[in-house]
């Protein structure tokens, strides 16, 4: 595809090898869906949606090379763009037929935003299969066909994909006890590298940002979805947010940095 050579040269080998191992997953023997699946619930499982470097103001690069330096290299996590601008990489470098969209969050608190959030389509067997490691809440554990109105559950929610006129598509996510609502919209117009730069400038560096705030960490451990938001650590399980810690110390959180997530503030 031709927006996949103006992203720039697949990985070398070795980095590939390395990425693998970083999130414990095979080479892959066929590029199919049950490969997917295992690698995009491996990727979030092993590496953290994380705001340190905003937090600690620093600026955010979305350079391949500086991701995987940050990401594999340090053991780092990410916002959404570097995770799922590192992770289209690898796709790529795979061999993976995939092209990114760009997304609109839909927040029940602030449901219009700006284009923010990086989402990928894997073609596989004339099919295309929505995949995404850079989410900051319980998102979908596995690649979603995109079709309309099919229920598709992934062992915690249930999502469906539907046609909406300005949205272009919208994701639905029935979490249990709660119901359906929107999670994000987005239209199949292919995007590259280049096209999130905005969007990772405005997160960091907006005063309207939601990223920028405080601290925002989050990992699957155990089929569990946890998290430090708002000033709290917490767990989701079972579509249910469970407050484990609230209004962390500063000490408390650099503990849970290191002990749960594996980060540390001054990495």
């Amino acid at each position: 595809m031709i927006y996949n050579e103006i992203n720039g040269a697949p990985m070398s080998q070795e980095k590939i090898d390395a990425y693998l191992k970083r999130i414990d997953m095979p080479f892959p023997e066929n590029l199919d869906l049950a490969y997917l699946s295992r690698l995009q619930w491996s990727h979030m499982c092993h590496i953290p949606f994380e705001n340190l470097d905003i937090m600690a103001g620093l600026p955010l690069s979305l350079n391949r090379e500086d991701l995987y330096c940050k990401v594999i290299e340090r053991s780092r996590g990410g916002v959404c763009s570097e995770l799922n601008t590192l992770y289209n990489w690898l796709l790529e470098s795979l061999g993976f037929e995939v092209v990114s969209y760009s997304s609109r969050i839909i927040a029940k608190t602030l449901p219009i935003q700006t284009q923010s959030h990086r989402v990928m389509g894997v073609q596989l067997d004339g099919k295309t299969y929505l995949t995404d490691v850079g989410f900051n809440f319980e998102h979908h554990r596995i690649p979603l066909l995109l079709e309309e109105n099919l229920i598709q559950p992934d062992g915690e929610c249930e999502y469906k994909l539907v046609r909406d006129e300005f949205w272009g598509w919208v994701m639905w996510q029935n979490r249990p006890g709660e119901g359906w609502r929107r999670k994000l919209g987005f239209t199949e117009e292919p995007h590259i590298d280049l096209d999130f730069v905005p969007a990772t400038f405005y997160a960091s560096s907006h005063p309207d940002s939601r990223i920028n705030k405080c601290t925002k960490v989050s990992l699957y451990i155990d089929n569990q979805f946890y998290a430090i938001r708002s000033g709290s650590f917490l767990r989701e399980h079972g579509g249910v947010e469970e407050i484990i810690e609230p209004a962390l110390s500063k000490e408390r959180e650099g503990e849970i940095l290191k002990d749960i997530f594996g980060l540390s503030a001054g990495d």
